[in-house]
């Protein structure tokens, strides 16, 4: 692991990361059981929405984590303070509006959603904190301060453990279970700008603005198609599974996506390094394939093994993992871990990508989703076919990664920033 540098803060964001997974497991866990599989179907269409939400604004923090890494790597310091201080302003103004439209009419949205509307209210209030909290966390990605982005990781997967757990205890189901998922990001992004302030001193007092906003502004763009065509790729199943299945197989498909994100977020803080490690050598001319490939190996390690024993004892898997009530979910355990760990690649690819500054990636990931919604509204008639649409939409978006790879490594020329 040579190439990810591997020091005390890169060991503590592996660490930290491996528990708030733990902790975000725990959570699932005790919710599948504090719930009937109804309610917890609900739970987990919310956070299809909250997690679509979450990785769409990664926009945000993968191209800030680019940007700053990259305005470090060759000293631009100026260019730094006034990127800081021009999208914290910009970040504010553009996700306040939004966030205060969808608490006010979180009636109607949730009656369109078939959702109860105090969790869509909910769900505006954290859009705001997750767009301030994924720029604020870019910039601790992009200037390798991943002792705090660790520490932050962490304390959101305990503030939405402890809270969740207290509030479903109290009977407030699923408005609970999911509020407490919904304050996480309000206490995380409190802690970041702490861990910012010098830097946040330093943008507000810069005076030279560095005439860099255009090409910022067009990287953020070919970002966003890029991060949120991913979201949308493993969360649509998310979004549709009670439009399309019964309450039963909504349930235990719900179980499913539960044990698929073990999978899936597994590797994140591999992710974050890599694109922090790539963005940074790119910029100083240096090669950056090396830790792709042990980014890609560490996943097939361990998202695979987890992969391999829903495929051996899916059964023991799923009543571990989501409970008894939940014996559906077999069927699907062993196709969807397949599915998520394709996946688990495919953001590894992303980060590469990105870090670079190659951007295509996009059109690719823009034909994944188009194919996945197609085949989910027109095939899929149970969960069975819900599942078999998700892989095999998983496993075409893998080859068309390595054949960008490889197409772009041969002599292309990217789209860069």
């Amino acid at each position: 692991m040579g190439a990810f540098r591997i020091d005390r803060a890169v060991a503590w964001l592996y660490g930290a990361t491996m528990v708030a997974n733990v902790l975000s497991f725990g959570y699932q866990f005790v919710m599948a059981r504090l719930l009937a599989p109804p309610e917890y179907a609900i739970l987990t269409a919310l956070f299809g929405y909250l997690i679509l939400e979450g990785i769409g604004t990664q926009v945000i923090q993968s191209a800030a984590a680019k940007l700053a890494a990259g305005y470090r790597a060759r000293g631009e310091e100026a260019a730094l303070h006034a990127f800081t201080r021009r999208w914290l302003r910009r970040i504010a103004l553009v996700s306040g509006p939004p966030a205060l439209a969808i608490v006010v009419l979180a009636a109607p949205i949730g009656g369109a959603l078939a959702l109860p509307p105090f969790t869509i209210a909910l769900l505006g209030a954290a859009l705001f904190a997750i767009g301030l909290l994924t720029l604020t966390q870019g910039l601790l990605q992009g200037l390798r301060r991943f002792g705090w982005l660790g520490s932050v990781l962490l304390l959101q997967a305990a503030v939405r453990l402890t809270l969740g757990v207290a509030l479903a205890i109290a009977g407030t189901g699923v408005a609970g279970a999911f509020g407490a998922a919904a304050a996480a990001p309000v206490v995380a992004v409190v802690v970041t700008l702490i861990a910012l302030r010098p830097l946040l001193r330093a943008a507000r007092g810069v005076v030279h603005e560095v005439a860099l906003a255009r090409s910022e502004t067009r990287f953020f763009l070919l970002a966003a198609v890029v991060l949120l065509a991913f979201a949308a790729l493993t969360n649509l199943d998310a979004l549709l599974l009670r439009a399309l299945l019964t309450p039963a197989e909504a349930g235990a498909y719900a179980g499913a996506i539960t044990l698929g994100k073990v999978v899936l977020f597994a590797p994140v803080a591999v992710g974050f390094i890599l694109l922090e490690r790539t963005a940074r050598a790119h910029a100083r001319g240096e090669e950056t394939e090396r830790a792709l490939f042990l980014g890609l190996g560490f996943v097939l390690a361990t998202s695979g093994a987890a992969t391999v024993a829903y495929l051996v004892a899916p059964s023991f898997f799923v009543t571990l993992v989501v409970g008894a009530q939940y014996p559906g979910a077999a069927a699907l355990a062993g196709r969807y871990g397949v599915a998520a760990l394709a996946n688990a690649l495919l953001s590894i690819w992303i980060a590469y990508f990105v870090g670079r500054g190659e951007m295509r990636i996009g059109i690719l990931l823009a034909v994944a989703v188009a194919a996945e919604a197609a085949l989910l509204l027109l095939v899929a008639r149970d969960a069975l076919g819900m599942v078999t649409v998700v892989l095999a939409v998983a496993l075409g978006t893998q080859a068309g990664a390595i054949a960008t790879f490889f197409l772009q490594r041969g002599g292309a020329d990217p789209a860069r920033t």
